[in-house]
C-alpha cells in the first residue's frame, strides 16, 4: 500500500492501468440504448444521404442555363419522398423541395427567393454557383464507414446518428454491477426522526443519483457500522456479488474507522490518500476480483471525487474510454493565499463581467458545507505549486452542469 498522498495525475495514471471488468455483451433495441457502451465498432450499412438531393426549396437547373435574367420554363415538380427518375431539358427547370431526389443531369438548385415566377416562366434574379444547394449521395456518411467506435457511450448526440443510418439494434457491454455502502453510526435516513448526535444520510441519496447511469446496475447494501466485524463481513460478502464496491465514509484512520484496516487484511490497497483538497482520505483497492473505492464521508468530497475521478474509472472498467471531465478557462475575481501544497478544488460562482468569464469564490469552502455545491456553479482547479491567487489569474473551470 502506498501511504504517500498521490496527485490527481498520479491517481489517473494508476486508474487507467486497471483492466476492464466487463467483457460479456448483449444486443438491445436502440430506443433503450442511451448511456450504454458499444462493444464493437458500428458501421453504416447505407450512404447518407442515400441519394443526391436538394438542400433547399427552389428549382433544379442545368449547368448551361446558369445566367442572369434568363427565362426558363417549369412544368414538373419533385417533392421529398417522390421516386422520380428523369432528366431536365435545356431551357427548363424543375420545381424541387428540400430533401427531394435530384434530376439525374442536374447538380445545382436555384433558391426560390432568387427567382421570379410568372405562370410557368421562371426568371433568375441571382445566379447560384455550380453545385450550390445540392447534397451529394454519401456526402455525410459513406456505406461501410465506421460511425462510432467500440467503447463509445451512446448519448443524445450520437443516438440520432445511429437512427439516421437505419440501425435499430446495437451490441453493448452488459451493465457493470456496483454495490455501495454508507458508513457511520451517526447516520439516519431522512425519513426517520433524528436523535441527539445523529445526522441525515445525504450520501445515500447522493450516490443513488451519481450512480444513475444506464451502463451501471447499482444496489445500496446498507450502512456500515463502526465496528471491524460488521465492515469485514459486509465487504467480503459484497465482493462475491459485485464488480465494484463503493463506500462513503470511514476511509480515515480514526478509532472508529475500520475500512482501511479491513481492506488491507482481506484484499489489497493500490493507494490511500490524495493530494487534493477536499478529498484527502480516498482509497482504491481490490478484494479478489472486485474493485473497492473508499470515499471520504464529507458530502462535498464524495461528490467532487466521484465526478472528477471515479465516474471516469467506472466507465473505463465497464468497457468505455477513460475520459476526465472537460473544462474551460476562467479568470479569478478574488485574491487568496493557499495554505497547503495540495491541489485544491475551489467552489465558485461563474459570472460574466465586461465580456469575460470570472470565478467568484463561494464564501463557504469546508468539505462538509453542502451549500458550496448546491449554490455554486462549479470548481476551479488550483495546482499544487500555486500558493497565491490574484484577481485576473486564469484557471481551469469545471462546470457542475457538465460533470454531474
Amino acid at each position: 500500500m502506498n501511504n504517500h498522498p498521490l496527485t490527481k495525475k498520479q491517481i489517473i495514471n494508476m486508474l487507467k492501468k486497471q483492466n476492464k471488468l466487463i467483457s460479456e455483451t448483449e444486443t438491445i433495441n436502440l430506443i433503450e440504448a442511451k448511456d450504454r457502451i458499444l462493444s464493437e465498432n458500428l458501421k453504416s450499412k447505407i450512404n447518407l444521404p442515400p441519394f443526391n438531393n436538394s438542400a433547399v426549396d427552389g428549382y433544379a437547373i442545368l449547368k448551361t442555363d446558369l445566367s442572369k435574367n434568363k427565362v426558363l420554363y417549369c412544368s414538373k415538380r419533385i417533392a421529398a419522398g417522390d421516386n422520380k427518375e428523369f432528366k431536365i431539358k435545356k431551357g427548363e427547370v424543375v420545381r424541387i423541395f428540400t430533401g427531394a431526389k435530384m434530376p439525374t443531369n442536374s447538380s445545382t438548385i436555384v433558391m426560390q427567393e432568387n427567382t421570379v415566377k410568372k405562370g410557368n416562366k421562371i426568371y433568375l434574379i441571382k445566379v447560384p454557383r455550380l453545385g450550390e444547394n445540392y447534397r451529394l449521395k454519401g456526402e455525410d456518411i459513406k456505406k461501410n464507414q465506421i460511425i462510432l467506435e467500440k467503447g463509445t457511450v451512446i448519448n443524445k448526440k450520437n443516438l440520432n446518428l445511429i437512427a439516421a443510418v437505419g440501425i435499430t439494434k446495437i451490441k453493448v457491454f452488459k451493465k457493470i454491477q456496483i454495490g455501495f455502502f454508507t458508513s457511520g453510526n451517526e447516520l439516519r435516513l431522512p425519513n426517520t426522526k433524528l436523535k441527539h448526535s445523529q445526522i441525515n444520510n445525504s450520501n445515500y441519496f447522493s450516490l443513488q443519483s451519481l450512480l444513475s447511469i444506464n451502463y451501471i446496475s447499482k444496489k445500496y447494501c446498507g450502512n456500515l457500522q463502526d465496528n471491524y466485524k460488521d465492515v469485514k463481513n459486509k465487504l467480503t460478502n459484497a465482493s462475491k456479488k459485485f464488480n465494484i464496491i463503493i463506500t462513503a465514509g470511514g476511509a480515515s484512520v480514526g478509532d472508529e474507522d475500520y475500512l482501511i484496516s479491513v481492506l488491507s487484511k482481506v484484499g489489497k490497497i493500490f493507494f490511500w490518500k490524495a493530494a487534493i483538497k477536499p478529498g484527502r482520505p480516498i482509497a482504491v483497492g481490490k478484494i479478489n476480483k472486485t474493485f473497492v473505492v473508499c470515499l471520504p464521508g464529507n458530502p462535498v468530497s464524495v461528490q467532487l471525487l466521484f465526478a472528477m475521478l471515479i465516474i471516469p474509472f467506472i466507465k473505463s472498467l465497464a468497457g468505455g474510454k477513460f475520459e476526465i471531465p472537460k473544462s474551460e478557462l476562467i479568470y479569478s475575481y478574488f485574491n487568496m493565499k493557499k495554505k497547503n501544497k495540495r491541489m485544491e478544488w475551489l467552489r465558485v460562482i461563474k459570472k460574466r463581467i465586461k465580456n469575460k468569464n470570472y470565478a467568484i469564490k463561494f464564501p463557504k469552502q469546508g468539505s462538509g458545507m453542502i451549500t458550496s455545491i448546491s449554490y455554486s456553479d462549479g470548481i476551479i482547479e488550483i495546482p499544487e505549486d500555486v500558493s497565491k491567487i490574484k484577481k485576473e489569474d486564469i484557471f481551469e473551470f469545471y462546470n457542475f452542469d457538465y460533470i454531474f
